[in-house]
């Protein structure tokens, strides 16, 4: 995978859409001291690239009423892995499915109503192979958090 090359005003763009992703091109333009034209065509690029992949509504799961946010490790045996995979991403339940290396087939982010919902979310997992569940107590990050440290890390 490429890296992309990204300009210091891309870096600050970046910043100003995560924080709100509902910031006009014309307040960017503005409070960085740039034409509207100028950010309009950086926000082009990055989107293109696959840097900015979409622009969404962040959701509380919890406040619609999925009160358990759990992780859950599925090793299998099985060589019809594609398939499984295929299985899992098509619960509603589930928000993050990861193909990993090592002993286990895949990582999973779900949530459910209650531990009720939860076992039987699992349990229709053990079909494929063995599970093992982490319920989360507290989530203290989440997500990329773009800004100079992390900008930092990926100068040469």
């Amino acid at each position: 995978m490429s890296k992309s090359v990204l300009t210091g005003l891309d870096w600050q763009i970046l910043e100003f859409i995560q924080h709100d992703g509902r910031i006009s091109i014309s307040e960017i333009a503005a409070q960085l001291n740039r034409s509207r034209s100028n950010i309009s065509e950086h926000i082009d690029k990055l989107q293109s690239e696959g840097i900015i992949q979409g622009f969404h509504a962040k959701i509380n799961a919890e406040k619609l009423g999925f009160g358990i946010k759990a992780f859950v490790r599925l090793s299998a045996g099985s060589l019809k892995h594609r398939e499984i995979v295929n299985s899992i991403i098509k619960l509603p339940e589930v928000l993050e499915c990861h193909v990993l290396t090592g002993s286990e087939l895949v990582i999973i982010q779900l949530v459910a109503k209650d531990m009720s919902h939860l076992r039987s979310v699992v349990d229709g997992f053990t079909q494929y192979g063995s599970t093992q569940t982490d319920i989360v107590f507290a989530t203290v990050k989440d997500g990329i958090q773009i800004n100079k440290n992390l900008r930092s890390l990926l100068q040469d």
